[in-house]
């Protein structure tokens, strides 16, 4: 015996009818048949009374009836509270393709779901889809929507580059500017890697630009920005985790490179895991972007 059985049961029972019992249940009326010969095999009794076009319950049948409602009940019930424990004691491993989108969406989703423990990487790499079949991680955020079978990828968040310049600079009264216009100087760049240093790195390179990045830890690029006229960097999504002061104007990059839409991708499979990240950001992203917008217009 086993709970198709018992679900089975149960529509033949609600619905008087083999025919329309198979029908909903999307099987063969002689499947249907023989399941519920089994089962009253199984059970060692006759559940149901037959007519030429319709069966009936007997007295035996309604009393398996009750039992059968209780049992569907609390297989209902246990699914219910596993998933309940899962989602409280839940650790989600989720890559990231760059910095800045991982600084703005761990502590906001933390603070949306403090019951919830993230183990977050930064990933650089094109092995996204083999990582998340693996189950090296439930989520990854990428540059690029993953088009491999079993996955579902969404649009997550855009992010852009701007140059941070000094007040001062002849550079401040741009509108915006390409990387390849900017003068021959140091650029600023913290050393933590991700997709926007790979696509400046590029950019560089491919143009033979006079530009030299200078590569520092976090701490140290930050009080250079700060005490400095070098040039440096800074994405949208980044913004409020790094304040650059008072005296620095910032300028959008043009390049195409250095805009970026983020994809979001999980296995199929996985979706239940991911659900309460996947409720967060539709629920909440919506607003950010206008806001981003908004400020960004200001």
């Amino acid at each position: 015996m086993d709970i198709t059985q018992l679900q089975y049961f149960k529509v033949i029972a609600e619905t008087g009818s083999l025919t329309k019992a198979a029908q909903i249940l999307h099987v063969s009326q002689p499947a249907m048949s023989a399941m519920l010969k089994k089962f009253e095999e199984e059970l060692q009794v006759e559940l149901f009374d037959r007519s030429p076009n319709r069966i009936y319950l007997n007295p035996i049948g309604e009393i398996a009836l009750v039992h059968v409602n209780t049992i569907l009940q609390n297989v209902e019930l246990m699914k219910a509270d596993l998933l309940s424990a899962v989602q409280q004691n839940l650790t989600l491993r989720i890559a990231f393709c760059d910095p800045g989108v991982r600084w703005f969406s761990v502590p906001r989703f933390l603070v949306a779901h403090p019951e919830i423990q993230i183990n977050d990487e930064l990933y650089e790499g094109t092995e996204a889809a083999k990582l998340l079949s693996e189950r090296v991680y439930d989520l990854v955020v990428t540059p690029e929507k993953i088009r491999s079978h079993g996955i579902e990828s969404q649009p997550f968040l855009s992010d852009q580059v701007f140059l941070s310049v000094p007040s001062e600079s002849k550079l401040a009264g741009l509108e915006s500017i390409s990387l390849k216009d900017v003068p021959a100087q140091p650029l600023l760049y913290p050393q933590i890697g991700g997709y926007f240093l790979t696509q400046i790195e590029n950019i560089i390179k491919q143009n033979s630009l006079p530009i030299t990045l200078v590569k520092n830890e976090y701490n140290i690029t930050q009080h250079l920005i700060r005490t400095t006229n070098f040039l440096a960097t800074i994405s949208t999504l980044s913004r409020d985790l790094r304040n650059d002061g008072p005296n620095r104007i910032l300028i959008p990059l043009i390049d195409p490179a250095l805009q970026v839409m983020y994809y979001i991708s999980f296995l199929k499979t996985g979706r239940e895991k991911v659900k309460k990240f996947l409720e967060w950001f539709n629920e909440t992203l919506a607003y950010v972007n206008l806001t981003f917008e908004g400020n960004l217009q200001m």
